[in-house]
């Protein structure tokens, strides 16, 4: 069974200018995450707006990732759903890719019990042989995951790692404290990362990491590996405007994260294409934000390699 360590973007989705999926220029950012130091990656997730396809894309979205990555890095997959059994069905499909492991958000829209979250998860586990990420994602589903829920997951063996993203990451040391290395700690928001590695997190699932997965990755391993956090903290200083386009909203409204990341490739030259309604693409105003951050940016890593529109 593999470890899951380090760097996991989860992957965007580019589609071509009439919103269709483009099926080439998703390869290409397989390749070119990979080539440019991610050490896994999570597909089909809220990042490749699974929300925005339709089932058969999304099954097709996790086969291209699967067939493009050959084996060379671990992958996730984004099997959440509303219900336990359309959750289960989704990892077993997953599975059957040969993905290594589930990233799954607790069930939304209808704000559930401690007691029904625990109960969801044990009846995934029991139904899936692959290792679960738990995903704490306190704005999207309505309910921050309780400590004392978490450490019985772990302790139960139902849970193998979290992606917590919540922004403030004391709860990763309060449960490094309580469950040493039983939890694989990762850190699933992109504005007080240094923080979390500090805390004890060893990975960082990153949505803005799609958009420069070298820098993102040195950062990650300049923390876990070497414990530098000064040569940390001067590369933190350089990509700290775009993570802030992408975790700070405009007018007490939601940042639009997603529009940013693909803004932000396609001014690395790496056309993604834009989100899928009801998401919108940036305003005029967002976007010369972004424009202005890319081009005060330095890229280094393997060359961009342009997606087909």
């Amino acid at each position: 069974m593999k470890t899951f360590r380090g760097l996991y973007p989860p992957l965007i989705t580019p589609f071509h200018a009439n919103g269709d999926i483009n099926e080439q220029g998703l390869r290409d950012h397989v390749d070119w995450v990979i080539a440019n130091g991610a050490d896994g990656f999570c597909g089909g997730s809220s990042t490749g707006e699974f929300m925005n396809l339709t089932r058969g894309e999304w099954e097709r979205v996790l086969g291209i990732c699967a067939e493009q990555n050959r084996g060379r890095v671990p992958m996730l997959a984004g099997t959440a759903d509303l219900s336990t059994a359309g959750t289960i069905e989704k990892a077993k499909f997953a599975e059957s890719l040969g993905y290594d492991g589930h990233l799954i958000i607790p069930p939304w829209y209808q704000v559930h019990t401690m007691r029904e979250i625990e109960a969801h998860y044990q009846a995934v586990r029991s139904a899936t042989t692959k290792p679960i990420m738990i995903y704490n994602n306190p704005p999207v589903v309505g309910v921050r995951l309780a400590l004392d829920t978490l450490v019985r997951l772990t302790n139960d063996g139902v849970i193998q790692y979290i992606k917590d993203a919540d922004s403030d990451p004391y709860a990763i040391t309060r449960l490094r404290m309580m469950l040493g290395d039983k939890l694989g700690l990762f850190y699933g928001h992109d504005n007080n990362a240094l923080g979390a590695f500090a805390f004890g997190a060893t990975g960082w699932v990153s949505g803005s990491g799609n958009f420069d997965p070298a820098r993102w990755s040195k950062i990650v391993h300049l923390c876990i590996d070497d414990g530098n956090f000064v040569a940390a903290r001067a590369l933190w200083d350089e990509i700290m405007p775009f993570v802030d386009l992408v975790t700070v909203g405009r007018d007490g409204q939601r940042p639009d994260w997603i529009a940013v990341i693909k803004r932000g490739l396609d001014l690395r030259g790496r056309y993604v294409g834009s989100v899928r309604r009801p998401m919108l693409p940036l305003t005029d105003e967002v976007d010369a934000l972004v424009k202005k951050v890319v081009d005060q940016m330095k890229f280094a890593g393997a060359p961009a390699k342009d997606c087909a529109a």
